[in-house]
């Protein structure tokens, strides 16, 4: 059973996960959510970390940033983060992204 609040949509998103002190992993972003998302990558992370996020959204100049992330969980090089805290244009630019992409994932 799903427990998520959020539906989940399939993307496939270049990004990269900011840690500190100044570790940066590249990643793509598989699914994404209004309050999440999960990311494939090679990042040494634990379950309680907090990093940021750079998205690159291909139709736009700017990635799209959220200021904090906590990790959920890291399973080999997938990871699940729950999205913070982000700033109000970020969080605009994260609700019409979502608009745009394909109809819900099923998993």
């Amino acid at each position: 059973m799903d427990l998520r609040r959020q539906k989940r949509f399939a993307v496939k998103l270049q990004s990269i996960m900011i840690g500190a002190p100044r570790k940066e992993w590249a990643g793509v972003v598989m699914n994404l959510s209004k309050t999440g998302c999960l990311i494939e990558c090679d990042a040494q992370v634990y379950a309680g970390m907090s990093v940021a996020i750079r998205i690159e959204v291909p139709s736009e100049a700017a990635p799209l940033l959220i200021e904090r992330a906590a990790v959920r969980w890291n399973r080999g090089r997938q990871v699940g983060l729950s999205f913070v805290s982000m700033a109000q244009p970020q969080q605009e630019r994260l609700n019409q992204l979502l608009l745009q992409v394909k109809p819900e994932i099923s998993q």
